[in-house]
């Protein structure tokens, strides 16, 4: 299996809603082809970030048909499953595998009474993969269904288990993953505040919330990796960290579309039950982008 694709900047998007809680397709095409044109390597549809929880099948499947469309087959799009059953996710999956997408990202079942131990969630990727013969990256984001290195090492004996993710914020896991898996399968980096710690450690790249924000960030800090160029990796990581903490949990994707409206690009807005951040997060967040160096000082405040 050729997993060459599986590298650098793999840009999340987030899902732009209108006022009627619709997705907008125009503002989800305008969001991929900026994405497309600071050098991103990828695009990722339907994660956290995208509110890939709350998004219907017909949703996710046509947000990802325009990506792949947007994309030319110049990167690959990857699509984001989030659903509470196997037989949910695997009818997500052959949904979204007709559209084009090259690789699959699935998180574990998410509601705490459902997790269902190494047992379990080996049948839930392996009936998946049976099910929808495309790579598959391991998101591993749940607190109380989490993924540890040795369980990775059992789903590398599934053929299309290709990848994780590793989030939740542990840098200890990514390294012992890399460690014990890192021949068979491709760490990614989703520890969005240590970046460059966690590629020199062995992620071969990232897919995080920042660069639904500040894509040319992480694009040129990915660059300058890997032309070993340290000192402009550090002096980006100083940029990006600000933005990174302002957007923290609660009201996660609010806090992401708020950062982009700022930037001047459309997010639209979040769907019910997320919120639009109070008055004191958006100066936060202006803050953290100041800080980042990508809003103007004279722009008007909020």
């Amino acid at each position: 299996m050729d997993l060459s694709f599986l590298r650098g900047i793999i840009a999340t998007t987030v899902t732009p809603f209108n006022e009627q809680e619709e997705v907008d397709e125009v503002a989800f095409v305008d969001q991929v082809r900026y994405m497309l044109s600071v050098g991103v390597d990828g695009i990722s549809v339907g994660g956290s970030t995208g509110e890939g929880a709350i998004l219907s099948d017909d949703e996710l499947t046509r947000m990802c048909e325009l990506a792949v469309q947007e994309a030319h087959g110049k990167v690959p799009v990857v699509a984001g499953i989030i659903r509470n059953s196997t037989r949910d996710a695997v009818r997500a999956a052959r949904r979204v595998r007709d559209t084009g997408v090259q690789a699959l990202m699935i998180t574990p079942v998410h509601y705490h009474v459902l997790a269902p131990g190494e047992d379990g969630n080996f049948e839930f990727y392996k009936r998946i993969a049976d099910a929808v013969d495309l790579p598959i990256i391991v998101y591993n984001v749940v607190p109380h269904n989490l993924v540890n290195a040795n369980l990775l090492n059992r789903l590398s004996e599934i053929p299309q288990v290709a990848a994780i993710k590793q989030s939740g914020g542990d840098i200890h896991q990514l390294a012992e993953m890399v460690q014990k898996c890192g021949e068979r399968i491709v760490v990614m980096s989703a520890v969005d505040d240590l970046l460059l710690s966690t590629y020199i450690i062995g992620a071969k790249g990232s897919i995080v919330a920042p660069s639904a924000i500040i894509p040319e960030l992480l694009v040129a800090q990915w660059q300058a990796f890997l032309k070993q160029d340290y000192d402009t990796c550090a002096e980006l990581h100083n940029r990006i960290l600000p933005v990174v903490q302002a957007i923290s949990a609660p009201n996660f994707p609010g806090k992401i579309k708020e950062a982009i409206r700022q930037l001047g690009r459309n997010p639209g807005i979040t769907r019910s039950p997320g919120q639009v951040p109070t008055d004191g997060e958006k100066q936060v967040i202006r803050a953290a982008l100041l800080a980042a160096g990508v809003l103007d000082e004279q722009s008007q405040a909020l």
